[in-house]
């Protein structure tokens, strides 16, 4: 949009990592400009805050507005202190100023990911007050009751009902959307895509290339995505390490966020296969698209045996590598 010649300017926050939403930085890195220009996209970054007690405020309040959806009081009861407690889902600062600011001159505003709730109702906040067009892609996990209720509290609710229209990713979550008692006519299905042809070279792919890197010369399973229990990076390595332990060796590559807790994970594995962990267990952490690619390119099997997720576009891109994808939906 940028390259066209259109005014670009980004609204995001000063977060390198996940955890950075709710403890304060660990990384030795710099701290990210509050403003800067990218290849002509503006970009403005909301500092994060962590009011005592961090880091536990953040999780303590998620918590809180959860056990309020699970008790299944009114909505009516609950909403007012859902959308209270929403204020620090994420904690940032001028975050109202920079809605006001910029709010006036848009012509719709999109509110992605409701699980951030405190950003979907500023989001519906700002759109009723300049009364501009809402438009809604909760992006719902679809696993069991708790992992459900983080997209489905009463005030996320309402914003869904309020909303121009609400996006979906798939027939299920579009069905999880209506059950919630938003009108069908306001949900759209769009769907997941990829450029077909893969976006690198087979030069820079370079697959045995890859192989010598990382010193596998078996068969790969590989792993894109959050390396958390609930998109099933836990489950995948133990069950990589017992495959090992009766005889078929293999071996598993992880590339994404949150590798630390993974690591933390398998640290606290028995001792009599921490020599598997050390030899079969690839934890590469964020990695940028070529190397995404390469990793794709040289495993046998892609797995992302998540509880939560609606549907990975990451499954596109393995089958374009030709690849056998292994999924998991759960419905309980």
């Amino acid at each position: 949009m940028a390259a066209d010649g259109n005014h670009v300017t980004v609204l995001t926050t000063n977060a390198r990592r996940v955890s950075d939403f709710w403890q304060p930085s660990t990384s030795e890195a710099p701290s990210l400009p509050a403003h800067e220009v990218l290849d002509g996209v503006v970009v403005e970054r909301l500092q994060l805050i962590h009011p005592w007690p961090a880091p536990y405020r953040f999780g303590l309040l998620r918590r809180a507005g959860l056990w309020l959806h699970l008790c299944r009081l009114p909505a009516g009861l609950v909403r007012p202190a859902q959308q209270h407690l929403s204020r620090w889902m994420p904690p940032l600062r001028g975050l109202s100023n920079a809605l006001r600011q910029w709010g006036p001159e848009v012509d719709l505003i999109h509110a992605d990911d409701s699980s951030w709730d405190g950003l979907l109702l500023a989001a519906a906040t700002a759109a009723r007050r300049y009364r501009k067009p809402l438009v809604v892609r909760p992006l719902m996990h679809l696993g069991n009751a708790w992992v459900q209720s983080h997209h489905a509290m009463a005030h996320q609710v309402s914003v869904y009902r309020d909303a121009a229209a609400v996006l979906a990713l798939s027939q299920r979550e579009a069905a999880a959307i209506e059950a919630l008692g938003i009108s069908p006519q306001r949900i759209h299905i769009i769907r997941m895509g990829v450029e077909p042809e893969i976006p690198v070279s087979p030069e820079t792919l370079d697959t045995a290339g890859f192989r010598r890197e990382h010193a596998v010369g078996g068969p790969i399973v590989a792993f894109v995505g959050a390396n958390t229990y609930d998109k099933g990076a836990f489950a995948l390595a133990e069950a990589v390490i017992q495959l090992n332990l009766e005889g078929l060796p293999l071996d598993l590559v992880c590339a994404g966020p949150q590798g630390e807790g993974l690591r933390a994970f398998l640290q606290q594995q028995p001792s009599e296969v921490q020599a598997v962990v050390r030899d079969r267990v690839h934890i590469l952490g964020i990695v940028d698209e070529v190397t995404k690619h390469r990793l794709l390119g040289a495993c046998n099997l892609f797995a992302l045996p998540s509880q939560v997720d609606t549907f990975g576009i990451v499954f596109l891109e393995a089958w374009l590598h030709s690849k056998p994808v292994r999924q998991r939906w759960r419905n309980s």
